[in-house]
């Protein structure tokens, strides 16, 4: 029996599984110290919101125009060509996927072990890690609804989480958490940083807000993809801005700003912070961390079992091993790139234990060029709605307003990006991300002669 298609559910808790990772834990803290009110700690938000806003309407429209497997790869070809389709892949296949999902797998590993053996060393983290990201893989495998599925009890258990989060923090006394409240407050308050400080904090929020485009690497599988791709990014996005609103509100009643924006070397993070201020010092660490290991396995799950797409699409193009297009007959599941998939995450994943800063590095230093293939999305749409061949089921409202405020705010993190690497101690990241992109256009011309077709 063939696997079953995705629920318009299903698809929807897809796009906030993969939006809903670990940052709305950690990234309030920088946007705190960057903002010098409550009112401006908001509209940062907001303004992550009406990006995510303008992201999800370009990908709805695209999605719905062309419901094949792969997406945004193939708004790509289809707009700019093969060459430009296949550096996204190849960043995507050798850096970005891959290298995200071994640093999120340690993080997950970290939290599991702090709950249940604290203290364990490296080569635990590791093991635990590899045992995530073989599982994932697994379920993969046996077919993209179970991957689903799961998803989706670990989406209901975060947002089970959050909610905890935003009713106590509401039911709490306002300020239970601020900072002359917390005895272990040892450490600074983070500064407004200025210029500087604001651009990075911009960057956090909207990092915190992607993901909303795994669900178009499996367009073919949602049910009535034309009318249910656009529905569940439009409502996933919606929903998580929603989400992010309660929580951040729950935040500043019981930290306030400067309660948020506390760090330091003796001060617990912040969402420890919070936890502890509103469910009490017992159970309030417990709680937190159970919660970010499994908003991160979430996270995992929605990333590793979609991203397939992306290379099978490839490989009908003939610009990888054709095996990586065949699908397993009952399962569906594109074998092949899953287990390469897995294969180089793995490996990621044994470099940390030599260097775990490295691989930081190297998925940071690619989010730069990503977002340049974010930029080329809202330009594709562009391009695409003027053919005449292009039916278009669902059209964004006001359009172009949204493809082009989006292809400019992806202008803007991709030079935001390069002036933080270039400006700071680390130009390398930047360097790396070049050199990554370059290997792909190098690696190229070798696959089309391989292949042996005239490619565009």
């Amino acid at each position: 029996m063939k696997d079953r298609p995705l629920t318009l559910f299903d698809a929807t808790m897809l796009v906030m599984g993969g939006i809903i990772g670990v940052g709305i834990f950690f990234n309030p803290t920088e946007i705190a110290g960057a903002v010098s009110s409550e009112g401006a700690y908001l509209a940062m938000w907001g303004l992550g919101a009406l990006a995510a806003l303008s992201g999800a309407m370009t990908f709805a429209e695209l999605s719905a125009a062309f419901p094949r497997v792969g997406g945004w790869y193939v708004w790509l070809s289809e707009a700019f060509g093969r060459r430009v389709a296949f550096l996204f892949a190849w960043t995507v296949l050798f850096v970005v996927s891959t290298g995200a999902c071994a640093v999120v797998a340690r993080f997950f590993a970290a939290q599991v072990l702090a709950l249940v053996a604290p203290g364990a060393g490296n080569g635990a983290e590791v093991a635990v890690s590899a045992l995530a990201i073989l599982g994932v893989t697994g379920l993969g495998l046996l077919g993209l609804k179970s991957g689903a599925l799961f998803q989706n009890a670990c989406m209901a258990l975060k947002l089970g989480a959050i909610a905890t989060f935003v009713l106590a923090g509401f039911a709490a006394a306002r300020g239970a958490g601020a900072p002359e409240a917390i005895p272990a407050a040892a450490g600074p308050v983070a500064a407004a940083g200025g210029g500087g400080g604001l651009l990075a904090a911009s960057l956090a929020v909207l990092f915190s807000y992607g993901g909303w485009q795994l669900l178009s690497y499996v367009a073919p599988r949602v049910e009535d993809p034309r009318r249910n791709l656009p529905r569940a990014i439009v409502l996933g996005v919606g929903g998580v801005a929603v989400v992010y609103l309660l929580v951040n509100l729950a935040y500043l009643r019981v930290m306030g700003l400067e309660g948020i924006a506390l760090q330091g070397e003796d001060v617990p993070p912040m969402a420890v912070r919070m936890a502890e201020a509103v469910l009490g010092t017992s159970v309030g660490a417990t709680f937190v961390t159970a919660a970010m290991a499994v908003s991160a396995l979430g996270f995992l799950v929605a990333t590793l079992i979609t991203t397939p797409g992306i290379y099978v699409a490839m490989a009908r193009e003939g610009l990888f091993l054709p095996a990586f297009g065949r699908l397993h007959p009952r399962t569906g599941a594109p074998t092949l790139a899953f287990l390469t998939q897995c294969g180089l995450a793995l490996a990621y994943l044994g470099w940390t234990l030599v260097d775990f800063g490295f691989v930081d590095t190297l998925t940071g230093a690619v989010v730069f060029a990503e977002w340049i293939f974010h930029g080329l999305a809202g330009a594709a749409l562009l391009v695409l709605a003027r053919r005449a061949s292009t039916e278009r089921p669902f059209r964004s409202p006001l359009f172009p307003l949204f493809p082009v405020v989006y292809a400019t705010l992806a202008a803007a993190v991709v030079i935001g990006n390069l002036a933080i690497n270039l400006g700071s101690d680390r130009p390398e990241v930047t360097l790396i991300g070049v050199a990554a992109v370059g290997l792909g256009a190098l690696a190229y011309p070798l696959l089309m002669r391989r292949d042996g077709a005239p490619r565009t």
